[in-house]
């Protein structure tokens, strides 16, 4: 039996001792309210009730209910009948109340059915809501890691065709991002170290691609080495960066990225100058931004993301809490 199997059989049982330790305090409930005890018979008859009604439950639920789950409702609803029938006229041989026992056994066999369907369709809905957002997470993952590799082949295209002496290096800068890509995309979280060595390999990959073209000025302060936090979750703020001043190379590029991680949060903090003179360019950077915006709303709903944009100025602020 798994873990999670494990506990969710504790949780059923603990219900199913609560629900029968709460009948059976109703039932022995007036002899506490009474000035004198209450003869022996009652706490007997208060018992064999007590032991009908489990049978009644139990019967129902693991005998007859999986027969109305398979849509056999007729022979369920007769099954049901003659079992309550029987277990009541077993009671009424020691109490002598045949109606009021199938009333009662009938009644909880009615309450305890309802509340079993009501408690599987409550967590089946989380199930599947659970699946949903595990797929969901999974394709916005998988989108994400094409959109940053498309990119960098891009980025060799261009190379090639304008300054083919920076290629060796761009490729071998790339595959040291490709290893990293292909180890993280199945973990769930990453070391923030290594996701911020993974930052310091893109920035010198794009170092090498605008030369003297680019200015970075890059400060890291990491006070807790052991925080973990989502891969490629900051890097698609970067490769925007990039992408707004990278279309006009008679404009130098001038990015300022800040990240602090301590045993509380990381924040991240980056700005960059912005060239406006390829709107093209600058309409399709936002496919990366939009998965991470879902990616942290879905796996960090507690985050801080503020996005400022002006004619000359593009910033974003994000604080994750740990």
């Amino acid at each position: 039996m798994t873990i999670a199997n494990t506990t969710i059989f504790q949780r059923g049982l603990l219900l199913h001792l609560l629900f029968w330790f709460s009948v059976l305090a109703l039932l022995i409930y007036p002899s506490f309210i009474v000035d004198q005890p209450l003869p022996v018979d009652y706490y007997r008859n208060s018992l064999i009730l007590f032991i009908s009604l489990c049978l009644s439950v139990y019967t129902n639920r693991y005998l007859l209910l999986p027969l109305y789950k398979r849509k056999k409702y007729i022979l369920y609803f007769i099954l049901i009948l003659i079992s309550i029938a029987i277990i009541s006229y077993t009671e009424s041989i020691f109490c002598n109340n045949f109606i009021n026992s199938f009333i009662f056994n009938l009644l909880f066999v009615i309450i305890t059915s309802f509340l079993h369907f009501y408690r599987n369709t409550y967590l089946e809905n989380i199930r599947l809501k659970e699946l949903h957002d595990s797929i969901e997470l999974k394709l916005l993952k998988e989108h994400l890691n094409p959109h940053f590799f498309f990119n960098t082949l891009n980025i060799l295209y261009n190379a090639s065709m304008t300054n083919a002496t920076i290629l060796p290096n761009l490729i071998v800068s790339l595959g040291t991002m490709m290893r990293y890509i292909f180890t993280s995309i199945e973990k769930e979280k990453v070391l923030a170290t290594d996701e911020l060595n993974f930052i310091e390999d893109y920035l010198n990959f794009e170092k090498i691609r605008f030369s003297d073209h680019i200015k970075i000025s890059f400060f890291k302060n990491v006070q807790i080495q052991d925080q973990t936090l989502p891969p490629m979750l900051l890097i698609p703020f970067i490769e925007n960066a990039f992408k707004h001043g990278g279309a006009n190379y008679n404009e130098k590029l001038e990015i300022d990225i800040t990240i602090m991680v301590n045993q509380a949060f990381l924040c991240f903090e980056i700005k960059n100058t912005k060239n406006n003179t390829n709107s093209k360019i600058l309409q399709s950077t936002g496919i990366g931004i939009a998965n991470t915006k879902k990616r942290l709303e879905k796996l960090i709903p507690n985050h801080q993301l503020i996005i400022d944009s002006t004619s000359e100025l593009f910033s974003v602020y994000l604080k994750i809490p740990f």
